[in-house]
This record gives structure tokens, C-alpha cells and sequence, in this order.
């Protein structure tokens, strides 16, 4: 198991050499149609996790043990190995390490199109819904099985593309150049453009965390507490404990504010009790529970809401509050000294959450970057 792991790590450390010295060494020594292969796993990578994890641990394998026969990915085959066995405990480990946005949660081989009973040979008939990434990974193992193709240059061509599709948000996103402070209306202006992205249920969340990240240390009230980090949108409350979207901690890391953040929704009495079920056995003091919708409550809900919030307190002491996103955001740009500079940290903020998963779109990262060039921000 060491030496499975250190050995990915051997190729991944040639392989960012090779990229620091801007040499495509990497994919050399693959014609343009393997290559092709290639770029048909890395563009699909958000999306075909599996089948990467799959490719990725079947190459491992081929260059610790160059007589196996990878395509017989299951122990039961005669001459076969447990794919299963060394993704789950080398090559995902070694994913969610290096390559987060792009790794299963634990297997590839838990995906029933790819763990059907049949070797990895051009006929296996698992139903991998993108034909050409079928294609691409069954032609790279029968490259490497019955063309004698280096295993070891798919991994670094493979990794190498994976790198530079990280690296390029970090280049479109680097440096950001505010000449003179913005308007918080402008800024808001800005965010709310940004809402409105297709799919965007996770940029709220950043938002609030990048203006909490920025008060923490000068509000009185958050003295000694800190910002708990961001968690996946994907992964379940009950898997991750998680009682908010963004959670400040006392200096004893329990838990004294959360906040929940909904996208669109409009918030009423049965959404509140369902926020509360998040906490109920949890000693909290304040929980915000906000929306990028109308914040305004329907006037025929709002006795109901302020019931339910007046019986949250009697039984447990917890004070919930209800807002919307925006307003919230407005209010805490008022209380620092610069508000430009929540601009920077929604930034920064956005960036890693794009290396860590995929909640964060390449239609987002280019989409605000495009509203921060109209805006006369300028990117270096």
C-alpha cells in the first residue's frame, strides 16, 4: 500500500516538474488520437469521475505490476486483480489529496456501469452514457495491454491535463485590481448578477462566508470565535454533521451561530421546522436562516413563522432569525472598513471551492469574471 501511494506520488512530482519547466514531455510520446483519448477522460472529468478513478487505478496497477492484465479488474477472473480494492484504499485517497473537484467519495468501482462482472476488454458492454469517454478509457487499456503502451505516459499525460484544467481558473481569477473603493451598491449589483448563473445555489453560501471571514476578528460579539470550513453542498448533513451552510465556532469548537442559506426559496414555518431538526440536540445560540428569494414572508404565514420561532426558543433557547441573502450581505459591507475588499475574498473563496468540488461550475468562475471586466476590475 506504501509503495502504491508514494509511487503515485513519484509521478505526480515528475509530472508538475515536467509542467514548472513548461514541457509537454508529458504527452509526447502519444499520437495525436491517444491523446485524444486523453482529453476525452480530462474534459469529461467533473462528470465521469468514475470512469477517470478507473483508468487512473488500472494504470497505477499496470506500472506496479506489469504482468497483470488490467482489464481483468476483478479478483473472481482467472489471472484478475481487485480494482476495487487498491482505488478504495491508494488511488481516491490520493484523488481527494490532490485532485478533490475530481474524486469519487469512495469508489469508482461502486458505479454499477462499471462493475459489472466482465473484463475491460472493447466489448465490455457497461452503459457509460458518454460514448467517447467509453471509448477512450476502453482504448487505453487495450493500448497499454495489447499495444505494449507505456502505462506510466497516460498517468502523467492524464494528470498533467487534470493540472493545467485546475490551473487555469487560478490564471483567470490571479490578481485583481481595484483602483478606487465601490460603492456597496455597486458591489451588490455585481453579486446579485452573479446569483442569477445558472446553477448558482452554492454562490450565496460563498458569499456569506467571504464577508464573515472578513468581520470575525473585528466584531465584538465574534471575539474568540472562528469560521468552521465550508463544507460540500453534495454531502449530507447527517455524513459531514454539519447543523448550517456556515457555522461559527466558541473557542472550545462547539457550535454558537449557523446560518442556512437557501436559493430561491421562499422561507415559511415548515422550512423553519426543518432548519430546527438540524439543531435541536445542538447547544446554539443564534441561527439565521437566509434566501436569495423575497425574504418577506407571506402575510397569511408570517403568525405561523414567528410561532414557531417563539416555540424554538422556549424549548430550546436558540434565537432564529430570518433574512434574506442580500440584505444581510449589504448589512455586514456596511460594518467594514473597506468593503471592496470582500470582492478579493468572494474571489479567493470562489477559486478554492472550484479546486475542492464541483458545486462551482466553469460557467461561474467565467461568469464573474466577465461581470468583474464590465465592472472596469481589472485581472492580471
Amino acid at each position: 500500500m506504501v509503495n502504491e501511494k508514494s509511487e503515485l506520488e513519484r509521478i505526480l512530482k515528475e509530472t508538475l516538474d515536467y509542467l514548472d519547466e513548461e514541457n509537454e514531455l508529458c504527452c509526447n510520446n502519444l499520437d495525436s488520437q491517444q491523446i485524444k483519448y486523453v482529453h476525452n477522460l480530462t474534459d469529461n472529468a467533473e462528470s465521469q469521475k468514475a470512469v477517470l478513478t478507473v483508468v487512473i487505478t488500472s494504470l497505477t496497477k499496470k506500472i506496479l505490476n506489469p504482468s497483470q492484465d488490467i482489464r481483468k479488474h476483478q479478483s473472481k477472473f482467472d489471472g484478475g486483480y481487485s480494482g476495487r480494492s487498491l482505488d478504495t484504499n491508494v488511488v481516491t485517497p490520493f484523488m481527494k489529496e490532490y485532485f478533490h473537484r475530481f474524486s469519487m467519495a469512495e469508489s469508482g468501482w461502486l458505479t454499477r456501469s462499471l462493475e459489472q462482472p466482465y473484463p475491460y476488454d472493447l466489448n465490455y458492454g457497461g452503459e457509460i452514457r458518454n460514448i467517447s469517454v467509453k471509448k477512450s478509457f476502453l482504448e487505453i487499456l487495450n493500448d497499454v495491454e495489447e499495444n505494449g503502451i507505456d502505462p506510466e505516459v497516460y498517468l502523467k499525460c492524464i494528470l498533467s491535463e487534470l493540472i493545467k484544467k485546475l490551473e487555469s481558473v487560478q490564471k483567470t481569477l490571479d490578481d485583481i485590481e481595484i483602483d478606487k473603493e465601490l460603492p456597496i451598491q455597486k458591489i451588490i449589483s455585481l453579486l446579485e448578477k452573479h446569483f442569477n448563473t445558472r446553477g448558482a445555489s452554492r454562490l450565496p453560501v460563498i458569499a456569506i462566508y467571504s464577508v464573515l471571514d472578513l468581520l470575525i476578528d473585528d466584531l465584538e460579539r465574534y471575539e474568540g470565535k472562528e469560521l468552521a470550513p465550508l463544507k460540500s453542498h453534495t454531502t449530507s448533513d447527517a455524513t459531514s454533521k454539519s447543523i448550517g451552510d456556515v457555522e461559527i465556532l466558541d473557542c472550545e469548537h462547539n457550535y454558537y451561530e449557523a446560518i442556512e442559506i437557501k436559493h430561491k426559496k421562499k422561507i415559511d414555518h415548515i422550512l423553519v421546522k426543518d432548519v430546527y431538526e438540524k439543531f435541536k440536540k445542538i447547544g446554539i445560540k443564534r441561527y439565521l436562516i437566509l434566501t436569495t428569494a423575497d425574504p418577506e414572508i407571506e402575510p397569511m404565514l408570517k403568525g405561523k413563522v414567528l410561532k414557531v420561532i417563539e416555540k424554538i426558543y422556549e424549548d430550546h433557547g436558540c434565537q432564529v432569525i430570518t433574512n434574506g441573502v442580500v440584505p444581510t450581505i449589504k448589512y455586514y459591507l456596511r460594518l467594514l472598513k473597506k468593503p471592496s475588499d470582500f470582492i478579493r475574498n468572494y474571489t479567493r473563496y470562489l477559486k478554492e471551492e472550484y479546486k475542492e468540488n464541483t458545486d462551482i461550475k466553469d460557467l461561474h468562475i467565467d461568469t464573474w469574471r466577465e461581470i468583474l471586466e464590465e465592472a472596469g476590475i481589472r485581472l492580471n
